[in-house]
């Protein structure tokens, strides 16, 4: 989530109002990139981790596709389909890069209602709390 917080702050930065833009825009842009590369990575990571759960789950006799893990799943796989149309945009279509900022706040507040919603899910599914041992 820190990522994408990033990843919206450094955009909205640099392309936002002419009176408070960034004073170093190229570097911010940079960091951006950098910072996109982490959380593609890292969220591709999750979503591998989180499949391999669901077979976990799924081969012990414990897990059942309804529509909370349905609507989960899918909404990570929007996202991952979102940034790779987004870098698309960017480095092969360049007559669709006036899209790409509203991509970017699109990808950044579905990363953050995914994290939400999971947290939730999992406060919801744990009662709030962890057993130790």
């Amino acid at each position: 989530m820190i990522l994408a917080l990033f990843e919206l702050y450094s955009a909205l930065s640099v392309f936002g109002d002419k009176k408070e833009r960034a004073k170093n825009p190229k570097l911010l842009l940079n960091m951006h990139r950098a910072a996109g590369y982490v959380f593609a990575v890292y969220f591709i990571w999750i979503s591998w981790v989180c499949v391999n759960l669901m077979e976990k789950l799924y081969s012990a006799g414990n897990y059942a596709l309804d529509a909370r893990n349905f609507g989960h799943g899918a909404l990570a796989i929007a996202l991952v389909l979102i940034l790779a149309l987004k870098i698309a945009f960017i480095r092969r279509y360049r007559n669709y890069r006036p899209y790409v900022p509203l991509l970017g706040i699109i990808l950044a507040t579905g990363t953050i209602l995914l994290w939400g919603i999971s947290g939730w899910m999992y406060l919801i599914i744990t009662g709030g709390r962890t057993t130790m041992g």
